[in-house]
Formats: structure tokens, C-alpha cells, sequence
């Protein structure tokens, strides 16, 4: 069962690469919230209603709009895993089938 889940071969993802997808995920989401903190604190010293400090409000808006779609990253990364394990298990591209 071990040779099946981490099998490292290009029909798909293995649980193997689970540890590498969640650093990723996370790194970029630690980054995120370094950016938008940045943005705060710089938009925050800016003169209110200026054309800077609307900028900064505009891209703050925009990266919070994305923080979203990790999830959905996420969700496609494990499906991935999933299908990656079935199409193993189930012999998928291998072997002589009648």
C-alpha cells in the first residue's frame, strides 16, 4: 500500500506531495498578510481622501479579494491528491486488461 501512495511517478499527485503543497500554500498566505499589513500601516500615515492613500486602499482591496480563492486552491490541490491515489489503486495505464 506505501509503493501505491508514494509512488512517484507523472500520472498525478501522491500523498507524498501533500508536505510540499502546504508549505507553498502557506508561505503565500503568510506573505499575503505581511503585504496587507505593510499596506494598512502605509496607507494609514497618508493624507485622507489623497490620490496615494486611495491607491493603497484600491490594491489592499484587491489582494483582500484574492485571499478567497486559496481555499478554492486548496480544494483542487487535495482532489488532485484524491484522484491521483485512485488512479494508482485502480491500476490506471498499466498492465494487460481484457
Amino acid at each position: 500500500m506505501r509503493s501505491i501512495l508514494f509512488k512517484k511517478d507523472k500520472r498525478g499527485l501522491g500523498i507524498g506531495d501533500i508536505y510540499p503543497v502546504v508549505l507553498t500554500i502557506a508561505l503565500v498566505a503568510i506573505l499575503i498578510a505581511i503585504v496587507l499589513y505593510v499596506l494598512g500601516a502605509f496607507g494609514n500615515q497618508m493624507t485622507n481622501g489623497s490620490l496615494a492613500q486611495n491607491a493603497t486602499t484600491l490594491v489592499q482591496t484587491q489582494i483582500s479579494n484574492f485571499v478567497p480563492c486559496i481555499g478554492i486552491i486548496l480544494l483542487i490541490v487535495a482532489a488532485a491528491i484524491v484522484l491521483g491515489i485512485l488512479i494508482r489503486s485502480l491500476g490506471g495505464g498499466g498492465g494487460n486488461r481484457v
